[in-house]
């Protein structure tokens, strides 16, 4: 498996933009149903405007100019009060920020259309789109506003309704002259022109923020790979450091003869490299314990050169950032690679602490000193074995409900940030001698 950031991966396709006009509307989007918000709210308030000035700055004047000439003024009255109440309502729903229930909806369509149908009975056929014939110029209006969030077939289907019924209501109360119906036909498509208009607008200004959308979530996923292939980047340099430091003078030593494979030592450098490396594949996969699926990357390559390991956990798994996961691992292989017949090696988490340690037959190790603040290290020495001892201190959990670690500054003399490497005797501390047990477990009787 290769760790080139450059190398191309699987890449997912970019999804067209549907059509603005398609008749089928987009699947939804969180980011898409943010944008589209923001843009039909100021539609949404752009239209509340225009039917506001037409019902009051046009329907209201015609109406009153032609009080006297309808044969029940009381009905017209009652038809805009009930538009002026349905205008009241949308906007109220605007202000509190909701959208609008398809119940009311409904009830404001079938509302407007009654007021208009009722409005329209009390005219002559002559007065028909004339001045008198004031709710033609806003029932298309409500149409357009309600159904700003249903689409622009819906839209379309209610202002043909509007028309087919004014027409059917025309043909009832007299066919009109071919002159004064060719200027009805004129002034109903100047009307509705602007009506389909807006409707067609608010349709494109959909189409739009699904566009806007995508856009924003190609770019979102552009910056989240650029991340990613920084970041492995930045892991690949880290690692090849690490080798740089240790596995590449080990390889040049035994490549220019200047090591000896048969050498004690250098056989053990071997194997706590080889422990290291595989530590570090181990790294790369997904685990659901990554300090116990890393611990056991190194103990499989003691097991290969004949040591019997017994591994003991206890507690549940707690999130550890990577560096403190090596630095608590990096003792325990070291012991690991010099044992040379049984091993024992315990986790334990709890009590807000992370603990590694490690028993072997072999006492005579160097164990590394702790390259991370925070992370203590403990040796024992007793009756020709070996205990390490890698601990850590977390913080309590969060609200949240995860585990965050602690900074434990590394001053020179600090209680917790300061990595001891010391040998004891077995009955020093009441830990050591918890440990010891552990040691008893495994050593011949």
């Amino acid at each position: 498996m290769s760790d080139d950031p450059r190398s191309p991966g699987p890449q997912p396709l970019a999804a067209r933009p549907p059509d603005p006009l398609d008749g089928e509307p987009p699947a939804s989007d969180p980011l898409t149903d943010r944008i589209a918000a923001g843009m039909l709210g100021a539609l949404r308030l752009a239209g509340l405007a225009i039917l506001s000035a037409v019902h009051f700055g046009l329907a209201l004047p015609a109406l009153l100019a032609n009080l006297d000439g309808y044969r029940h003024a009381w009905v017209q009255l009652t038809a805009f009060g009930l538009l002026t109440l349905i205008i009241v309502v949308d906007a109220l729903l605007g202000v509190a920020g909701r959208r609008r229930p398809r119940p009311w909806v409904a009830a404001g369509l079938v509302c407007s259309l009654v007021a208009a149908v009722v409005a329209t009975s009390q005219l002559p056929g002559d007065h028909y789109l004339a001045t008198p014939h004031w709710t033609f110029l806003e029932i298309g209006w409500f149409g357009v506003l309600l159904l700003f969030d249903a689409g622009l077939n819906a839209t379309l289907l209610f202002l043909g309704i509007h028309v087919v019924v004014t027409l059917g209501q025309l043909t009832l109360a007299g066919i009109p002259s071919r002159q004064a119906a060719a200027g009805m036909a004129v002034s109903a498509l100047a009307i509705c022109a602007f009506q389909i208009a807006a409707a067609v607008m608010a349709k494109l200004l959909r189409g739009c923020a699904t566009t806007a959308g995508a856009t924003a979530r190609e770019q979102e996923r552009v910056r989240t790979e650029a991340a990613v292939s920084a970041q492995v980047h930045a892991d690949q340099r880290s690692r090849y450091r690490d080798l740089g430091r240790s596995v590449l003078p080990l390889l040049t030593g035994l490549a220019d003869g200047t090591l000896d494979p048969g050498d004690e030592r250098v056989r053990r450098r071997c194997a706590f490299e080889a422990a290291r490396l595989r530590r570090l594949f181990a790294e790369r996969d997904h685990a659901s314990d990554p300090l116990l699926h890393e611990l056991r990357a190194g103990i499989g390559v003691a097991e290969r050169h004949g040591v019997d390991v017994q591994l003991a956990v206890r507690g549940v798994s707690a999130p550890v950032p990577r560096h403190l996961r090596r630095a608590l691992t990096e003792p325990v292989l070291a012991a690991l690679a010099t044992a040379e017949r049984s091993a024992r090696a315990t986790v334990v988490r709890g009590g807000g602490q992370v603990r590694v340690s490690v028993v072997t037959d072999a006492p005579e190790t160097d164990i590394p000193e702790p390259t991370e603040r925070g992370v203590r290290v403990r040796t024992v020495h007793s009756e020709g074995r070996l205990l390490v001892e890698a601990s850590y201190t977390l913080l309590a959990p969060s609200p949240a409900g995860d585990t965050r670690t602690r900074n434990v500054p590394n001053a020179q003399g600090t209680q917790t940030g300061e990595g001891t490497h010391s040998t004891h005797s077995t009955q020093s501390t009441p830990s050591t001698r918890g440990v010891q047990s552990s040691s008893s477990e495994v050593s011949p009787s």
